[in-house]
């Protein structure tokens, strides 16, 4: 049983740092590629 708890626990730590790295919540955009908000859209 302590296994699949162990597992369990992996998957999810494996997925979160996955899903941070794709979506970082505290790291400010890269430069060079504006907010989708800051694009100009005066044509």
């Amino acid at each position: 049983m302590s296994k699949i708890v162990a597992a369990a626990v992996i998957v999810l730590l494996v997925l979160a740092a996955a899903l941070w790295a794709m979506f970082p919540l505290d790291r400010p955009p890269k430069q060079g590629q504006p907010a989708p908000h800051a694009i100009d859209q005066s044509e």
